[in-house]
């Protein structure tokens, strides 16, 4: 396969630089954030890989302000081929073709009441990661909860910031669990 290209915050290559050059994330303010983190970065690759077309995928039923999401966006020159796919729809793709998928959908954190989204990114939460072994869509009921059953199970169904991105309940929608703690749904990517 071809070779992933990789952008990083520029001139700083751990967190303590990044804390020294920008601040601590958590205090920055979150359009900064943003585009020094994601928005900048993916610019640079852009320009790097001297594409003409944008591939993404994203889909409508990922949040509002994709609801009217086109599969071709001329004005931008993105291709959204997934524009009318559901989550259910991605799943199965997945499973069918045996698409590799992030290993954090392998993991279930079960707790004996529910932890407030607002604080599902701190540590020590009275929680138990527990590896599933495969993603925690193919996973049964009592596979995701255990034996005894946790009243409460978390997942990762969709994978952001460390500091914005939280687990949430498998019922509830992959975005529910992004940028947690903020008034927005996108970082800028899509939308600078």
């Amino acid at each position: 396969g071809k070779p992933a290209l990789w952008k990083a915050v520029a001139d700083v290559s751990t967190r303590e630089e990044f804390n020294a050059k920008y601040g601590d994330c958590e205090e920055m303010d979150t359009a900064d954030f943003d585009f020094v983190s994601k928005v900048e970065p993916f610019q640079r690759a852009l320009a790097e890989c001297n594409k003409d077309i944008l591939v993404t995928g994203r889909r409508m039923d990922q949040a509002a302000q994709r609801i009217s999401l086109d599969v071709w966006e001329d004005g931008k020159r993105t291709l959204n081929p997934l524009a009318g796919w559901s989550w259910s729809d991605i799943i199965a793709y997945a499973d069918a073709k045996g698409v590799p998928v992030n290993e954090g959908h392998n993991f279930a954190y079960r707790a004996q009441a529910p932890i407030e989204a607002t604080k599902r990114h701190l540590p020590n939460l009275p929680w138990e990661k527990v590896p599933l072994g495969k993603p925690f869509w193919q996973c049964t009921e009592k596979e995701l909860k255990g034996d005894p059953a946790a009243p409460i199970t978390y997942v990762f169904k969709s994978f952001g910031d460390i500091h914005t991105t939280v687990p949430v309940e498998p019922h509830e929608s992959e975005r529910a669990g992004r940028f947690v703690r903020q008034a927005k749904t996108e970082c800028g990517i899509h939308t600078r």
